[in-house]
């Protein structure tokens, strides 16, 4: 493939070199040439020769059209830096370049001036911050493939949105429920129900299934007399094992998560959570509980 002119030459020499040709005595041709003592006249070079279909030059038969070294005349050497120069029509153009160089100024002069270290299918950056594949068809302007949308907590194929589609067992719903034992949360309606709850909500908020890069685990801990409370804490803040992982939340808002309150009714021994903050502002006005803080932030939808 021709990438552009190139007009830079070397090595010029004319093949306007004599030939030997025999001669006869009284031959017209050449009886007003010297002759040699052997009989042979020296003839000057046409450039063509009886057996040659093309032109010579220093005695080889060329073609000036197609010869690199011979381009458009004898001695005219197509060159090019980092790369291969070709003769097309008489005519020095640029050809293929070197592998890892490029003519990325589209300048016939300076040739594969550019070193280039394009890898097809190599990682690469997006332009939202996912890795995707590198592409070379312009190995001076390489692109960067969007990868498809996965479990991963971010924005993979930088359409604004996370882990949409079918992703079966990305994000896990937890339930909420209320009773004589408070507010419990987990991810097993029937177990609210064999605890004597009530479900006020069998699909209140979402987690990650499993393990995510960037996401923590929540954890469920009982505080005694069957009283629940979730936390970030692997020890339940007081140097317990929790008795169940609700999942993997974030601990910043991310893909659309949203916030879960935490307050503490003292009187009751309660913790209480919820994503609205005007239950949460009612909880405390009303109830008298005492918001604590923002424990994770969480999904809504699977």
């Amino acid at each position: 493939m021709l990438w552009g002119v190139w007009v830079a030459t070397v090595g010029l020499s004319g093949c306007g070199f004599d030939r030997i040709v025999p001669t006869k005595a009284g031959d017209s041709a050449t009886e007003s040439l010297p002759e040699s003592e052997t009989g042979m006249a020296r003839v000057p070079d046409t450039g063509r020769r009886g057996d040659c279909p093309d032109d010579t030059c220093n005695g080889e038969c060329t073609d000036l059209s197609t010869d690199p070294l011979n381009c458009g005349a004898c001695g005219v050497t197509c060159l090019v830096i980092q790369g291969e120069g070709v003769c097309d029509d008489g005519v020095c153009v640029l050809g293929d370049c070197d592998d890892g160089w490029g003519d990325c100024d589209g300048l016939a002069e300076t040739g594969c001036e550019s070193a280039v270290s394009c890898e097809v299918g190599g990682p690469c950056e997006t332009e939202c911050g996912s890795t995707g594949t590198q592409t070379c068809g312009d190995v001076c302007a390489p692109e960067c493939a969007l990868p498809a949308e996965s479990c991963t907590a971010q924005d993979d194929d930088c359409d604004g949105e996370c882990d949409e589609g079918e992703l079966p067992g990305c994000r896990q719903f937890v339930y909420r429920s209320s009773g004589g034992l408070g507010h419990i949360y987990g991810l097993d309606p029937a177990e609210a129900t064999a605890l004597g709850q009530s479900i006020e909500q069998a699909h209140y908020f979402t987690t990650y299934a499993a393990e995510t890069e960037g996401l923590t685990p929540l954890y469920r801990c009982d505080k005694g007399g069957g009283r629940r409370f979730l936390t970030l804490s692997s020890t339940c803040e007081f140097g317990a094992a929790p008795d169940l992982v609700l999942g993997w939340v974030s601990t910043d808002a991310r893909c659309g998560s949203v916030p879960l309150y935490r307050l503490y009714s003292g009187s009751a021994s309660n913790h209480f959570y919820t994503l609205s903050a005007a239950e949460r502002d009612n909880a405390v006005s009303a109830y008298g509980y005492v918001f604590e803080s923002v424990v994770a932030y969480v999904w809504t939808g699977l």
